[in-house]
């Protein structure tokens, strides 16, 4: 079969509008399936792997080895199983999963390294491409240590230090991929991982609790709710997928000299398109200078993004852990960075199409590891740019949870992790590249977008159905995406009020409050934790003052 290799190559724009036009072409007969949070998206990759005849390779922007992949009732298939209540065993042998992987399931703690080092020993070749990160840059764990643990199983891991080699010590290679066999591929924003203390755990459920002892490391408390996208794919993009980890793994080789390079084994080749798919593109950030084969980097994701918005009539709807104006350079000031020239040119589009008259709902953790300041600064640009559009049409929510405790209500932030663009019900794109300068210049990324209405239409409900929980009644209004973008903002609201009346939340939504709305409505709003996080009596009766 042919090899492909990452050539890229310009394409007229006017005849492919909603598409990248540089990079990986848009390939025909695919299957892109989005997968909801990191209960659903370990679970599928779980069985992927055990199921690989042959390979895994995955590119991490950090990982874990000992991280509970499958958890709760998950970890025992039985034969009288369901899919809501345990793992059949019809399920998993569907999935392709020998009767041996089978019985490994039941009897295993399926962690990364547990399940990783099975798939060593039944003859697939492993390979992790991860990010070694320069002194502090990295949140999480140590990547020498997990690659040493991860080696220990049989996984051929190189660690990719290229961010060492090039200008801004404070980049990232952040993709989160993986390809199974050669022919299916995941792509998106989970990380296989958890803080070194246990917390951002990725592993959680749609229903977010504020705590879970299915999210408890060790002695330590339980980890914030998280919420992120994930997609699995299948057809001729996989390749696409393929072709990035290995360019990427022979840059790192030739530079190290006694690295060897990618096998001609597992070099990607063409797959045939599957008949009733839909059309797809794997698009990319890759920083320049960081990649002797790409010197002046691929912007592919910023391409992808600017072409959807201006192809929208009706609605957007967007998910993203930040919405950076200005370039982050360490400290949450807008005053100590430039301004980002591709954030600028998408918030720009974003203003265009308000002006247009089109519905703009934007999703945005309440409490982001860094840069809340930033966020604010990019809001804060986008309404001036759309001046004279119906602020109506611009609605940002953030999510939150609560639960009983010590004879009160507690509530907590849902750490929104998710990188998720949807135009009007027709096309959309996930993957690991935030709207902000990093995602879109910066750090490493990879996203896939597919044209494809039915799962469009899909994503926006079941997204909004684990948001807003509405009743039978009110998910007649979210099939139409006006109405239901007006629902979620009603629901957010009428959340802020029930905080002030120390009452449950009625699903997981509320506003997003910039500190200059705050100030105006005399909430308190930390930099490091919203206004959510660590809820206090005396913040709680300003609640009622956004309503």
């Amino acid at each position: 079969m042919k090899v492909l290799r990452w050539l890229g190559g310009r394409r007229d724009h006017a005849e492919a509008p909603w598409w990248a036009f540089s990079g990986a072409p848009v390939r025909q007969g695919n299957i892109v399936t989005p997968l909801i949070d990191g209960h659903q998206t370990m679970l599928a990759m779980s069985r992927a792997f055990l199921a690989a005849r042959s390979s895994i390779v995955l590119a991490a922007w950090d990982i874990r080895a000992d991280l509970l992949l499958v958890r709760g009732v998950d970890t025992v298939a039985r034969e009288d199983g369901t899919e809501s209540e345990h793992a059949s065993f019809q399920a998993l042998a569907d999935a392709g999963l020998s009767p041996e992987a089978i019985a490994f399931w039941n009897t295993q703690e399926l962690t990364v390294g547990n399940v990783l080092g099975f798939a060593v020993s039944r003859g697939a070749q492993v390979k992790l491409l991860l990010w070694d990160a320069p002194g502090m840059a990295h949140l999480t764990n140590n990547p020498s240590a997990q690659a040493d643990a991860l080696r220990a199983v049989g996984v051929d891991v190189l660690l990719d230090d290229s961010c060492r080699h090039i200008t801004s010590a404070v980049r990232a290679l952040h993709q989160k991929c993986a390809v199974i066999d050669g022919t299916l591929a995941f792509v998106g924003g989970v990380d296989l991982t958890s803080q070194e203390t246990g917390d951002y755990d990725r592993w959680d459920t749609n229903h977010h609790p504020c705590t879970s002892e299915e999210r408890v490391f060790d002695t330590k408390p339980g980890a914030h709710p998280w919420h992120d996208v994930h997609t699995r794919i299948e057809g001729p993009a996989v390749a696409d997928v393929l072709a990035n980890i290995a360019q990427r793994w022979d840059d790192v080789a030739a530079r190290h000299g006694d690295v060897s390079p990618w096998p001609a084994s597992l070099a990607a080749t063409s797959i045939p398109p599957i008949r009733g798919g839909v059309l797809a593109q794997v698009s990319r950030t890759i920083p320049p200078g960081t990649y002797p084969s790409l010197p002046r980097g691929e912007t592919t994701i910023l391409e992808a993004y600017r072409a959807a918005i201006g192809q929208a009539r009706h609605y957007i709807y967007l998910e993203s852990q930040y919405f950076w104006r200005d370039v982050f350079l360490g400290l949450d000031n807008q005053l100590w960075g430039p301004q980002s020239p591709q954030m600028r040119a998408v918030i720009e589009d974003l203003a265009a199409a308000l002006r247009r008259d089109v519905t703009i709902t934007m999703l945005l953790p309440d409490h982001p590891n860094t840069g809340r300041a930033y966020t604010d600064g990019g809001l804060q640009t986008l309404r001036k740019l759309a001046r004279g559009a119906d602020r109506e049409r611009l609605r940002v929510l953030t999510l939150g949870n609560s639960e009983d405790r010590d004879e009160t209500i507690s509530y907590r932030p849902v750490y929104v992790h998710a990188k998720v663009c949807i135009v009007d019900d027709v096309w959309w794109m996930a993957g690991s590249a935030n709207l902000n300068s990093r995602g879109m210049h910066g750090d490493a990324e990879i996203n896939v977008a597919a044209m494809d209405p039915a799962t469009a239409r899909h994503l926006r409900l079941s997204l909004w159905d684990e948001h807003a929980h509405p009743s039978s009644a009110e998910m007649a209004q979210l099939n139409d995406p006006a109405m239901g973008a007006a629902l979620l903002w009603r629901r957010a609201r009428e959340n802020a009020g029930k905080i002030a009346a120390k009452q449950h939340l009625h699903g997981h939504l509320l506003p997003y409050l910039t500190h200059h709305e705050a100030a105006e409505r005399g909430v308190d709003v930390s930099r490091e934790h919203g206004w959510l996080d660590s809820l206090n009596p005396a913040r709680a009766h300003h609640a009622e003052k956004y309503l």
